[in-house]
């Protein structure tokens, strides 16, 4: 009895071993979302092989693939990986199990190695995501015009999306709320965001409107960004008696539901995208509108991950789905309609890993 309690026993640890907060939706999520993620990973750096035969083709691509995998490990590690493979290969057909199992392991070991350097990374990417969270406001401001609510969640660990809200010390009435989008995700992104966000608190300081704000950010991201990378960004600034001054650079429209009409529309200012080559247009085009809310209406700022976003049969979200959920609940108060949208934008999402970052700040005139 007691060496089948202890067989038990040991059953039930390996069993608790492998199947510890296994869930259907962690099955469904390395179906679904981990296993094309991966492909995609390895399939920007594969050719598309020209062959016209079938399965030549099919041959040819998945030798790409592997020798893509290839060169993501180290030379040393590669060099390992394919005589160990090469070798238990060779055992395997020669049934020389002894080298076979010398091989497993050692291939084993050099996945231990991988997964050593990817838990490693991924503190320090939490760590990072961590920084860069409490870089932005953990939550909106107290205010006597506007109800606001805010979010902001990024594709990878660290991202490029950005938003702020700025009382400079000159106007003790004038409040900036700011949203942007750096070019780019991951820690790329995530490093020049933090530069773009130093050098709007410095500004701010120097300057009262939003078109003023964003034309000395132009003239200083061209030495902070690397080439090819851009800045946009929508900022409002709030002034009392519920008006708002909009100004816009290459931004997602603001959008404007407005209680009298009960209707939604697009306020999109003209502006170019800060940071690009622009020969004298940026500050030609650049436009700065004012306009008076009235008790009841509600603005919202996003970046394109909101309505970018994608299912698993490629649909976009979409601008119309977007203002849709708002006007249905109009009633409700900010940080009500910002969990709605939320909802309703993984609701459409389901499974399907995000694209891109997405941030959101919602404000209802009191």
């Amino acid at each position: 009895m007691p060496k089948n309690k202890s067989a038990e026993d040991t059953l039930q640890r390996f069993y608790d071993l492998f199947t510890s907060d296994l869930s259907f939706s962690e099955v469904e999520r390395l179906v679904k979302r981990d296993a094309p993620g991966v492909f995609d990973f390895y399939l920007r750096d594969v050719e598309r092989p020209e062959e016209q035969n079938p399965f030549f083709r099919t041959l040819n691509f998945l030798g790409n693939i592997f020798t893509a995998f290839l060169l993501k490990l180290t030379p040393s590690r590669r060099i390992i990986y394919v005589f160990t493979l090469a070798l238990f290969t060779y055992s395997f057909f020669l049934s020389d199990w002894m080298w076979a199992l010398i091989c497993f392991a050692v291939l084993n070991l050099l996945l231990a190695f991988e997964l050593a350097d990817k838990l490693t990374a991924k503190d320090e990417l939490e760590i990072a995501r961590e920084i860069q969270m409490n870089l932005m406001p953990r939550q909106a401001p107290k205010c006597t015009d506007y109800d606001i609510a805010c979010f902001s969640e990024a594709a990878r660990e660290v991202g490029g999306d950005y938003y702020d809200f700025i009382k400079p010390q000159h106007s003790k009435d004038t409040t900036f709320v700011i949203i942007g989008d750096v070019s780019g995700k991951g820690m790329g992104a995530a490093l020049h965001m933090v530069k773009v966000q130093a050098l709007l608190q410095n500004l701010a300081e120097k300057h009262s409107t939003p078109r003023e704000l964003l034309l000395a950010l132009n003239q200083n991201l061209q030495s902070v960004l690397r080439s090819g990378s851009f800045f946009t960004a929508g900022i409002a600034s709030m002034n009392g008696n519920r008006s708002l001054k909009l100004c816009r650079a290459g931004h997602m429209p603001f959008l404007h539901f407005r209680q009298e009409s009960g209707e939604c529309e697009e306020i999109q200012p003209s502006g170019l995208g800060l940071g690009l080559p622009d020969n004298g247009k940026f500050d030609s085009m650049l436009e700065q509108v004012e306009i008076k809310t009235q008790s009841g209406d509600i603005m919202v700022f996003y970046t394109d991950g909101i309505t970018e976003a994608m299912n698993m049969r490629k649909e976009e979200f979409g601008e119309q789905r977007f203002k849709k959920i708002i006007m249905a609940n109009k009633d409700l108060s900010a940080d009500q309609i910002k969990d709605a949208i939320l909802r309703s934008l993984a609701k459409f999402r389901g499974s399907a890993p995000p694209h891109d970052d997405l941030t959101l700040i919602v404000m209802k005139a009191t």
